[in-house]
C-alpha cells in the first residue's frame, strides 16, 4: 500500500513545477577549484539531497529530477562534479570525493539547512562520489546509488560498505542485465549483508538511461527511501 501511495505521489510531481528558485552556488575545493552547483531551497528545516552526475554530463542531466525532489519537500544541490561544466578542472577521482566533503560542509556551513538531514544521489560514476563521500562523512544520512560498480576509475566502495556505512543502509537501483553493476552489485551486497537495499530492473541500461522506461518506479522507490532514511 505504502508503495502505490508514492507511486501516485510520483505521478504528481512529475507534471509540477520545480517548488523553489534556482541559485547559482559555488564554494571553494581544498585544492583552490571553484566548485559550481545550483542550489533550491525548499524549507531549511526540510532534508536535503545533494546530486552527483555521472561522466561526460553536468549537473544539467538532474533537471527532471530537481522538480520531482523539490515538490516532494526536499531541499536540493546539484553539483558539476571537477572535470565537468562549469566546475571545469581536470578529472581526479579522489579529489572529487574530497569535493563531496566540502559541498556537504558548505550545505550545513553557508546553505543553513538541517544538517542531520542531508543524504547524497549519484549515477554511474557518481554513484561512486555518493557512496563513499557519504561515507566519510559521519553526518550524511543516506546514499542513493543509480548504476554502481564496485571500483569505477579505482574509487573502491570496499572500505566505506565494510566500515564506514554499517549503520547507514544505502538504496542501489540498477539494470539486471548492466555489466558493470550486475558484476559488483553481488560484492556490494558481501561486503555490506544488512546495509543494502537494491531496485532492480530488465534491460541493460545505465544510470541515468535507466529514467526512460522506469520514471515512475525509480522515483517511487528514492522518495520511500528517503521518507524513511533521509532525515
Amino acid at each position: 500500500m505504502r508503495h502505490f501511495l508514492m507511486l501516485l505521489l510520483v505521478c504528481a510531481f512529475v507534471i509540477l513545477p520545480i517548488r523553489a528558485q534556482s541559485n547559482a552556488v559555488e564554494t571553494q575545493a581544498n585544492d583552490g577549484l571553484t566548485l559550481k552547483g545550483d542550489f533550491y531551497m525548499v524549507d531549511a528545516n526540510h532534508a536535503t539531497v545533494l546530486l552527483l552526475h555521472q561522466l561526460y554530463t553536468t549537473r544539467a542531466s538532474w533537471q527532471n529530477a530537481i522538480g520531482v525532489l523539490t515538490g516532494a519537500g526536499y531541499n536540493v544541490l546539484a553539483v558539476d562534479v571537477r572535470g565537468s561544466g562549469e566546475t571545469g578542472g581536470k578529472i581526479n577521482w579522489p579529489k572529487a570525493v574530497d569535493d563531496v566533503g566540502v559541498w556537504l560542509a558548505w550545505l550545513r556551513n553557508a546553505a543553513g539547512v538541517r544538517g542531520d538531514a542531508i543524504s547524497t544521489m549519484g549515477s554511474s560514476m557518481g554513484s561512486s562520489l555518493a557512496i563513499v563521500g557519504c561515507a566519510n562523512d559521519a553526518g550524511c544520512r543516506t546514499a542513493i546509488a543509480l548504476s554502481p560498480g564496485w571500483s569505477y576509475s579505482g574509487i573502491s566502495l570496499q572500505t566505506p560498505l565494510k566500515t564506514l556505512l554499517t549503520e547507514r543502509p544505502i538504496l542501489v537501483i540498477y539494470a539486471l542485465r548492466d555489466r558493470w553493476p550486475a558484476l559488483g552489485v553481488p560484492r556490494m551486497l558481501k561486503a555490506a549483508p544488512n546495509g543494502i537495499v537494491t531496485t532492480t530492473f530488465p534491460g541493460h541500461k545505465h544510470g541515468m538511461e535507466l529514467f526512460e522506461d522506469n520514471t515512475d518506479a525509480i522515483w517511487a522507490s528514492v522518495l520511500d527511501w528517503l521518507a524513511g532514511h533521509g532525515g
